[in-house]
C-alpha cells in the first residue's frame, strides 16, 4: 500500500496557494480605485519633464504680439502709436530766402475718408519731422477777421492758420465746403501737439468745427489746421473758414502774443481772401 503522507503534503500546498490567492488576489485595476496616488515626475522616455511654462515659439516670439492675457477692467485713452514708416524729410526744399519747409506731397486721398484712414494719416508726425529741417508754414489770421476763403497747398493737401487768443476768451472754427465729409479741422499749439483744451479736435472722428477755450492766465496762440487729402479744394472751389470769437477785437489788446512761437514760421497764404468782422455763432455771447 503507497504511503499517504505525498498525497496529503499535496492537498495541503494546494490549500494554502488558494488562501494566499484569496488574500492577496486583488486585481490591478481595483487597487487604483481604492488608492489614488500623484503621478509621478521623473523620467519620460528618457527625458525629464520640467514643471515650467510653454516656450513661446518663434513665430510668436518674431510677430512682436504679446499674446498673454491681461485682468479686465477699466482702460485709460492712450495715444497710438505712430503708423511706420516714417516720411521721408531729405531733400525738403525751403522757401526763398527763409528758412520755412515747402511740405511735401502725400498720396492723394481718392475714395471717402474713413477712421481708419484718418488713423493711417498721421499727419502731426509729418509736421514734427518736417520741423528738423526748418518752420512749418502758417498764415496768421487778423485779430478782425472773421471769415476766410482759401484753399490747401497741393501736393501737400493741409494748410495751417494761426489765431490769437486772449486768456478765458473761447474761439470756434468752423470749415465749410460742398464736400465737408473729406475735410477735418486740427487745433496744435506751438510745438505741434495738441495742449491744453484742444484734445477734442484730436480724438474726434472728422471735426469740421472745433471750439477751443483758453484755460491760461495770458493770451496764447493755436493753430489750426485745416486737412483736405483729396485736394477738393482749389481756386475755382475753395472752402470757407469762419472764425467765431465771444469777445470784442476791438477792445481786446492781442499785440504781444508771439503768432510764431515754437516750430512755425510765418508764411501768409496769397490765395486767401479775409472778411470780418461778423461776430455771429454759438462762440458769440450777446448781451441781453
Amino acid at each position: 500500500m503507497r504511503p499517504w503522507f505525498p498525497q496529503h503534503r499535496f492537498m495541503t500546498a494546494v490549500a494554502v496557494l488558494a488562501l494566499t490567492s484569496a488574500i492577496c488576489g486583488a486585481s490591478p485595476q481595483s487597487e487604483q480605485d481604492r488608492r489614488v496616488t500623484p503621478r509621478p515626475q521623473g523620467p519620460v522616455g528618457g527625458r525629464v519633464m520640467p514643471d515650467k511654462p510653454r516656450p513661446v515659439t518663434p513665430s510668436s516670439a518674431t510677430s512682436g504680439r504679446d499674446t498673454t492675457r491681461r485682468p479686465s477692467g477699466p482702460r485709460t485713452m492712450e495715444m497710438e502709436p505712430r503708423p511706420g514708416p516714417a516720411p521721408r524729410v531729405t531733400g525738403v526744399s525751403l522757401h526763398p530766402g527763409t528758412r520755412v519747409v515747402v511740405p511735401p506731397a502725400w498720396d492723394r486721398c481718392t475714395s471717402m475718408p474713413t477712421l481708419g484712414y484718418w488713423r493711417g494719416r498721421d499727419l502731426m508726425a509729418e509736421i514734427q519731422w518736417l520741423s528738423r529741417r526748418g518752420f512749418i508754414p502758417v498764415s496768421p489770421i487778423g485779430d478782425s477777421v472773421d471769415l476766410l476763403t482759401d484753399y490747401v497747398q497741393t501736393p501737400a493737401g493741409w494748410r495751417a492758420y494761426g489765431i490769437s487768443v486772449p486768456a478765458g476768451g473761447t474761439v470756434q472754427i468752423e470749415v465749410q465746403h460742398p464736400k465737408t465729409a473729406w475735410f477735418r479741422l486740427m487745433l496744435v499749439d506751438k510745438w505741434g501737439t495738441p495742449g491744453p483744451g484742444m484734445l477734442q479736435a484730436a480724438i474726434a472722428h472728422q471735426p469740421v468745427m472745433v471750439t477751443y477755450k483758453n484755460p491760461k492766465d495770458e493770451a496764447t496762440a493755436i493753430y489750426v489746421i485745416v486737412d483736405d487729402p483729396a485736394w477738393w479744394s482749389d481756386a475755382k472751389d475753395p472752402y470757407t473758414l469762419a472764425i467765431r470769437r465771444n469777445w470784442d477785437p476791438a477792445k481786446t489788446d492781442l499785440s504781444r502774443v508771439k503768432m510764431v512761437a515754437g516750430l512755425w514760421g510765418a508764411s501768409p497764404s496769397v490765395s486767401a481772401e479775409f472778411r470780418g468782422p461778423s461776430l455771429t455763432g454759438p462762440a458769440v455771447s450777446r448781451s441781453p
